[in-house]
């Protein structure tokens, strides 16, 4: 999988003064293949190769982490950007005015992660050009703020997103059910092209039974942002890899959401995806925090420490690192 990382949004999470040309040689040497640079809005654009195995790097924040830790193997001073992402999120409308979240019933069997929040008050309001630029940068669409945050996010961070019209959601009666299509069953996705199921894709229905989401892939028309939309319900989830393949290779549905998901895309990255889109969504469309996060995490696993001697280490190198090296390196893949 190829991707686009603009130069100037690369060193908003890498601090070096390293020249795009320096950047891609040693990058390339030992990382992602950069395979060309080439001048788009009057800026330098990467043009990268990631292996299908590095799906954590399939980002502009897993690039910059990389090539952090690259570059001071060849003696040029680069660091990660601590992250800026603001954690205390508040709800910022009185009792009277929150909104509640729709009912959500997962299956952990199909999905790992769900992590939501319902924002109001959205203004339609046009992209700003800053970050116009940026995804014409990286081959993308532009439709406005509301819509093009979803996309934005989710190429800074590397996990997709999803943004419900809200009121049209809670019209459809209120409620999320993650489960396996029927075969023969139909849905309309967000650009109005129809699908029957074949059975066993993941999807969302609703209580009566409706398909109201292909998620991980695409949106569905019923549920999908339009020019009336004031109210949305941001969304991740965490599907299985193989039913995120199963479902866009069956429909031919080829999304940049399935391209990461199907990679088995760590769902741990889904809160912070979740906190900056909040953060842009307030600063660009005047939104508001409408109700409480709503975080089920069943996946979530328990990491075991790794112990390795500094002797281990140097032979593996076939070079004498000191323990300050190690830990620099370590402190950098964080």
């Amino acid at each position: 999988m190829n991707i686009l990382i603009p130069h100037k949004w690369l060193l908003e999470h890498l601090d070096t003064k390293a020249t795009e040309a320096k950047i891609q040689e040693y990058v390339s040497l030992c990382g992602p293949s950069i395979e060309r640079i080439y001048q788009k809005e009057g800026e330098s654009v990467y043009d990268i190769e990631v292996t299908t195995n590095r799906v954590d790097s399939m980002s502009i924040r897993g690039i910059a982490r990389e090539a952090a830790v690259i570059l001071e193997q060849f003696g040029i001073k680069a660091k990660i950007k601590p992250s800026s992402i603001v954690r205390n999120v508040k709800i910022d409308v009185s009792p009277s005015k929150m909104l509640p979240l729709p009912r959500i019933n997962n299956d952990p069997k199909l999905s790992k992660r769900l992590i939501c929040v319902v924002l109001s008050d959205i203004k339609r309001n046009a992209t700003p050009d800053w970050m116009a630029k940026r995804l014409l940068q990286t081959d993308q669409n532009i439709h406005d703020a509301a819509i093009d945050i979803t996309n934005y996010v989710t190429h800074e961070l590397g996990h997709p997103c999803h943004a419900f019209d809200y009121d049209k959601l809670m019209k459809t009666g209120g409620e999320i059910n993650v489960v396996e299509a029927k075969k023969g069953e139909t849905f309309t996705t967000l650009d109005g092209e129809t699908f029957t199921t074949v059975g066993g894709e993941v999807v969302f229905k609703n209580g009566e039974g409706k398909i109201i989401d292909l998620p991980s892939i695409k949106g569905t028309a019923n549920t999908s942002i339009d020019e009336s939309t004031t109210n949305i319900l941001l969304l991740l989830e965490s599907i299985m890899a193989e039913k995120v393949r199963f479902a866009s290779m069956t429909h031919a549905i080829r999304t940049t959401a399935a391209q990461l998901m199907e990679k088995n895309v760590d769902p741990n990255l889904a809160e912070d995806v979740l906190l900056r889109g909040i953060e842009l969504y307030k600063d660009l469309t005047g939104a508001k925090v409408a109700s409480k996060i709503f975080n089920k995490f069943p996946g979530k696993k328990t990491l075991n420490p790794v112990e390795i001697t500094l002797k281990r280490i140097n032979e593996y190198l076939g070079i004498d690192i000191s323990m300050e090296k190690v830990v620099s390196i370590l402190e950098q893949l964080e």
